[in-house]
């Protein structure tokens, strides 16, 4: 499939896109922390779309800022309901929207972010950007300059898909990141891999020495959520608690 940025921008416009939200819970209790935004595309002859289909080009094509844009804007106003019923309640619940490197290496990207906070009376704090760390240049001006500046509004970074790259917490605090996601990949044969388990109980442990936040993606089972329950990890996500679900069913997965 090929797609220039004028035919996404017309795409977004005739309203092609939308999105679905996966709970991010807290393993001991089930209870929802957060909600991770994911965009799909219904394409109107391809049909439905997941990202991994489209955002490497709209990367190339320069649409990842447009989507972008749109995905935290539509977000924002989905979940402001969400965020008042949680704070009616003195309840964290935290939106996650997901960030490319591409986006990063644009100046503008944490001011125009902070100002949707502002236009949707969004608190910062309520806010997570997940980006893959193998997406970003760490001596890049602006990757840093776009960092500074979400650590000053507070908007919290994650990086995600972690263990699959060169990530290490001693990195992760040189960027002062505030979470980072397990990736599945590594969840996948825990029960049969003792070392995995292992490795994975040093990192949550190394997390909690450094203040970083550790949730594991991609639970499935009960047997994986008892065993990363063993190994103190403290948060999780995966179809063993819900599948990603529309805006309108939000509340089916909230106990707010």
């Amino acid at each position: 499939m090929h797609t220039t940025r004028g035919a996404v921008l017309e795409a977004l416009e005739r309203d092609e896109f939308y999105l679905v939200y996966q709970p991010i819970v807290e393993l001991a209790t089930r209870r929802t922390v957060g909600l991770e935004a994911l965009v799909r595309w219904l394409h109107p002859s391809d049909g439905e779309l997941s990202p991994a289909t489209f955002i490497e080009q709209f990367e190339r094509n320069g649409a990842i800022t447009d989507l972008g844009a749109w995905v935290t804007r539509r977000a924002m106003a989905e979940a402001s309901e969400w965020h008042r019923a949680a704070r009616a309640k003195d309840r964290e619940l935290y939106l996650s929207v997901n960030v490319s490197g591409f986006e990063l290496q644009q100046l503008t990207y944490s001011p125009a972010l902070v100002s949707m906070c502002n236009d949707f009376e969004h608190r910062c704090q309520d806010l997570r950007v997940e980006i893959i760390e193998s997406e970003f240049d760490l001596g890049g001006p602006d990757v840093r300059a776009n960092l500074a500046t979400l650590r000053k509004e507070e908007v919290r970074v994650v990086i995600d898909d972690f263990g699959t790259g060169a990530s290490t917490v001693d990195r992760l605090l040189e960027i002062s990141a505030d979470a980072i996601k397990l990736d599945a990949s590594l969840i996948a044969d825990l029960e049969d891999n003792s070392e995995r388990f292992a490795s994975i109980a040093a990192v949550v442990a190394a997390g909690d020495l450094a203040g970083v936040e550790v949730v594991a993606e991609g639970i499935e089972r009960e047997s994986q959520h008892d065993l990363l329950l063993r190994a103190g990890c403290r948060f999780g996500q995966g179809y063993l608690f819900s599948r990603p679900v529309r805006a309108e069913n939000v509340p089916t997965i909230l106990d707010v």
